[in-house]
């Protein structure tokens, strides 16, 4: 008697509750991936810090951004106002007001400034990591043209004797040298760090000798600063003209104003600033009885500009970037594997398989972080794509069962890696070219599944089931 059992036929039901739970599977999946995606997060932010305090400890020791401010002109003066005092009156304490002297100083801006800076920028190393460094020659020249009139300020009550130049830089540390400041009677006067150096954002100063009666006063004023990432310049002139070149490829113009004129090249940059006081948001003059050091210090610092010694997009902005289309590559060859299973006969695909081919996609982005950190990105990215499109269609190759499947998920994994380091290159265009991408991915699997009747496929599978 024969007992064999007749084979099972899924019913159409049963088959598209099938083609559902792998693809619900899928997705989830593609869910779980986000878990080692944002382990590869966690690492490129603890790698980030490491490389924040080595460029931190290159830039204590050398020197920081610097912003240069100045020259300012300082002239002490006096002046006379009531003030109430507490005295003893046939032996009652009272209120009297008294008409006393006091001190002032009045401040003055250049009403010409012309600045010309020759920055030399170079890498420093600190174990694995980079930093931009810089040496910036600076020669300030122009002149000052003090009003007191219209600063309400009696010729009588200006005290010459103790007339200052102020100059201020961001990071005293990195100064190598300031020139003296020659008066008009061609003395030399060097600059000193003033009191409280450290918390005034005019920290040196030097003596202004026999500038009385002196209408207009000359300045041409040298100096060397060492810093890193940054250089601006403060716009004090009541007409400001900057100039500055460098031997820097890729500089980053910055500030409250971009250049009027700008030439970058191959072998260095050169840019030419203008300004204008009724742009800058400050007075050209002011004393110090109604407006404070930490005021003009802000208004000034937001005025300025320069520019950033930026680097080309390394390795940690590049993997960061790229973790950020690490969904895309599973949606595309999970997307070909699954219409591989549903329209080859035979092809059954495990979810351990999918699983093992998403964790080789994962770790490309931790690859490519790991390899920027000692080669070239280019070099970097090309071999941890190499290595992980070989793996994959190496892997690929044992359960899809032909060289032309496996060459459908190599080829398409080694295309998608070439067009994502095209789109990470290019900054500027980088959200276009990426949405270009997913467009045309999503194109390609329409097309390739325009002529799939997915029920008359279910159909055929049963159909196919029943013959056996």
């Amino acid at each position: 008697m024969d007992t064999a059992q007749p084979p099972v036929i899924p019913t159409p039901g049963s088959r598209r509750l099938a083609v559902f739970l792998k693809i619900t599977g899928i997705c989830l999946l593609i869910a779980l991936l986000h878990i080692p995606l944002g382990m590869t997060q966690g690492v490129l932010r603890e790698r980030r810090d490491f490389q924040r305090q080595a460029t931190e400890e290159i830039a204590g020791i050398w020197g920081r951004s610097q912003l240069v401010t100045g020259p300012v002109l300082a002239v002490p003066y006096t002046y006379r106002t009531q003030m109430v005092r507490p005295k003893v009156v046939n032996g009652k304490k009272e209120d009297v007001e008294e008409v006393v002297t006091c001190q002032a100083t009045a401040y003055f801006l250049p009403e010409v400034l012309t600045v010309d800076g020759m920055v030399g920028p170079e890498v420093r190393h600190r174990g694995i990591y980079d930093a931009v460094v810089y040496t910036a020659k600076v020669n300030l020249t122009g002149w000052f043209q003090p009003d007191f009139a219209a600063a309400g300020i009696a010729a009588e009550q200006v005290d010459w004797g103790r007339a200052r130049v102020l100059f201020g830089v961001s990071d005293l540390h990195g100064v190598r040298s300031v020139g003296s400041f020659k008066s008009p009677e061609g003395s030399e006067s060097a600059f000193e760090s003033t009191d409280g150096a450290r918390e005034t954002f005019l920290p040196l100063a030097a003596k202004v000798a026999g500038a009385a009666d002196k209408g207009k006063l000359g300045f041409n004023l040298a100096a060397v600063l060492q810093g890193s990432e940054r250089l601006e310049i403060a716009p004090l002139g009541k007409t400001t003209a900057v100039a500055l070149q460098s031997p820097w490829p890729d500089p980053s113009f910055m500030g409250a104003s971009l250049p009027v004129t700008r030439r970058v090249a191959a072998d260095g940059f050169k840019a030419e600033w203008e300004s204008a006081h009724f742009s800058r948001g400050f007075p050209q003059a002011w004393t110090n009885r109604v407006t404070c050091d930490a005021d003009m210090a802000k208004k000034t610092g937001a005025a300025a500009f320069g520019v950033r010694f930026a680097q080309p997009v390394d390795g940690y902005s590049m993997a960061e970037r790229a973790q950020k289309y690490g969904v895309l590559f599973f949606v595309l060859v999970f997307a070909v594997f699954f219409l591989f299973e549903v329209t080859a006969p035979g092809l059954k695909i495990h979810p351990l398989q999918y699983a093992m081919v998403g964790a080789a996609l994962a770790l490309f982005f931790l690859g490519f972080l790991a390899l920027s950190e000692f080669w070239t990105t280019g070099l970097a990215y090309a071999v941890a794509a190499t290595l992980c499109t070989l793996l994959v269609s190496h892997y690929a190759w044992s359960f899809l069962k032909t060289g032309r499947r496996t060459l459908v998920i190599g080829g398409g994994l080694g295309a998608t890696y070439g067009y994502l380091y095209f789109v990470l290159k290019s900054q500027d265009y980088a959200l276009v070219a990426g949405t270009a991408a997913l467009f045309g991915a999503l194109a390609l699997v329409m097309f390739c599944t325009r002529r799939i009747n997915w029920y008359s496929l279910e159909m055929n599978t049963e159909a196919a089931s029943a013959g056996r």
